[in-house]
């Protein structure tokens, strides 16, 4: 049975005093900080990372497609490309933290996907957020079907709810509860962000078809922690509604352009909400948006970084997402990743392709009040 205090869960939604200021340009590479994705031999790159706190010391992150060494050559030519994997780190200071990789073991002892597939059907991490400081981590997953020969080679399928009731404990010990959640009726999927808001969990839902805009839907902790996604309300515009309620056209876009991948925090330091996202498809470049509110208004985006690797003959640079819970080489820092890989496969396996595709990049933002 899961208990929730609900004293701990007593966290009024902040509001900005005014937003943070953004300044063109300002981040920079943070390369020491790369070596905490690169400390497992057989943990070969993923695609994609967000990251959940844990607790004070410790941080879940989550990955998506990853490169798991099946033999001791410990290579990508002989790994397995499992749909998701997970890290615990411990530590706040990504230069000198711990992490521990986990992952599943078919019968034959093959790497697999950490959250199992559904048939032919698999699931990529979304975002999640613990209830409490002892209480469960809840986790929104998205749900895939592959389309060989058409736009990416994927499409959604749905979404669905994990719950893992002791998230204190190693990850070896972790038995995630997966819940497919019922289809919505306006395209808007859960969750690439998500806030414990008193009794409540807030999720940013991004639209599929078009432009990524997000919006916002709210669930009952006690409920979500069963894996139970009834009774949700979504931000009209105005006021929170009923799903029920909600027209044809569905919950309003507080955001015209979240991103497919994105993250959204309240800065404590700055008093702001933060929006960290991709823009642009094949060469990208981050750009960061500040709301006084979750609901917004929220600003234009400003861009504070350009990867270097959107300058390569054949650029897929995406997915970028901050990481508020991880200490930079300043206290003013934000640490932000992005995903590189390329149009060609093959490219992840030539020499300077196992080097810098398909890891993790860091990216240190300064935020000023």
């Amino acid at each position: 049975m899961i208990r929730i205090a609900l004293a701990a869960l007593a966290i009024a939604a902040p509001q900005a005093a005014a937003p943070a200021r953004v300044v063109e340009g300002s981040g920079r590479a943070f390369e020491a900080a790369e070596a905490l994705f690169r400390s497992d031999p057989r943990w070969l790159g993923a695609d994609a990372a967000l990251s959940i706190p844990l607790g004070p010391e410790r941080t879940l992150w989550l990955f998506g497609d990853t490169f798991v060494a099946k033999t001791e050559a410990r290579s990508r030519g002989e790994s397995e490309m499992v749909r998701n994997t997970v890290a615990i780190q411990t530590g706040a200071d990504p230069r000198s933290a711990k992490s521990t990789f986990g992952w599943r073991r078919d019968a034959d002892g093959t790497p697999a996907s950490f959250f199992p597939e559904s048939g032919a059907e698999w699931y990529w991490p979304g975002h999640g957020a613990r209830l409490g400081a002892r209480g469960p981590l809840i986790l929104f997953l998205f749900k895939l079907r592959g389309t060989p020969g058409e736009g990416l080679g994927f499409a959604h399928a749905g979404w669905a709810v994990a719950v893992v009731d002791d998230p204190d404990a190693p990850l070896d010990a972790w038995r995630p509860r997966i819940v497919d959640a019922p289809a919505l009726p306006f395209d808007a999927v859960p969750a690439t962000a998500v806030f414990v808001d008193g009794e409540r969990v807030v999720a940013l839902a991004i639209r599929q078809a078009g432009a990524h805009a997000g919006a916002l839907v709210r669930y009952d902790a006690i409920r979500l922690a069963r894996g139970d996604v009834s009774g949700t309300e979504w931000w009209s515009g105005s006021a929170w509604v009923p799903q029920g309620a909600l027209g044809p056209a569905g919950p309003a876009f507080v955001l015209d352009d979240a991103g497919a991948e994105c993250s959204i925090h309240f800065d404590a330091r700055t008093r702001s909400w933060v929006h960290v996202a991709s823009y642009g498809f094949g060469a990208s470049t981050i750009g960061v948006r500040t709301a006084p509110a979750l609901t917004g208004p929220w600003s234009a985006p400003t861009t504070v970084y350009r990867p270097p690797e959107s300058s390569g003959k054949k650029p897929f640079v995406y997915a970028a997402k901050a990481h508020p819970e991880i200490a930079g080489e300043d206290p003013r820092d934000l640490v932000v990743t992005y995903a590189t890989n390329s149009f060609e496969f093959g490219d992840l396996f030539t020499p300077e392709g196992r080097r810098a595709l398909y890891w993790p990049r860091c990216v240190a933002v300064r935020l000023e009040p």
